[in-house]
């Protein structure tokens, strides 16, 4: 699985880029951030999945949800308890990455044109986890 960064800092157009150019299945969002997805999903008809954040004191609105189901019934809206769950009761085995395989897309700010995506290997992360400081 590889993760993909969209800050909201790149605001519709980078997180429009973000989603179509990776053809991302699933978004992990704030839930104050429905609404700008709702305005985001036509150009990114891969979606299946949208999972809010429940870890903070945010609450999600029930007008931003129910627009989103009803423009898009086929994408589950899930909060992310209710992944942990799932998660809990469909128990896989793991399978380990290789060093080389992609972990993550890391979106530029785009500043002067389109964002663009920086592709990092599970090698690069680690690297980047256990260098000393500068």
């Amino acid at each position: 699985m590889v993760i993909v960064t969209a800050y909201d800092t790149l605001g519709e157009q980078g997180l429009r880029q973000s989603l179509k150019t990776t053809r991302s299945k699933a978004i992990f969002l704030e839930p104050h951030l429905l609404s700008l997805l709702n305005k985001v999903l036509p150009s990114a008809p891969d979606i299946k999945y949208i999972i809010y954040n429940t870890d903070g004191l945010e609450e999600i609105d029930d007008k931003d949800a129910q627009a989103l189901k009803a423009s898009y019934p086929h994408i589950q809206l899930l909060s992310f308890e209710d992944l942990r769950v799932l998660g809990q009761s469909n128990l896989v085995d793991p399978v380990p990455p290789k060093t080389d395989d992609l972990c993550a897309i890391m979106f530029t700010s785009g500043t002067g044109s389109t964002p663009k995506g920086v592709e990092l290997t599970h090698k690069n992360i680690v690297s980047a986890g256990t260098s000393p400081p500068f």
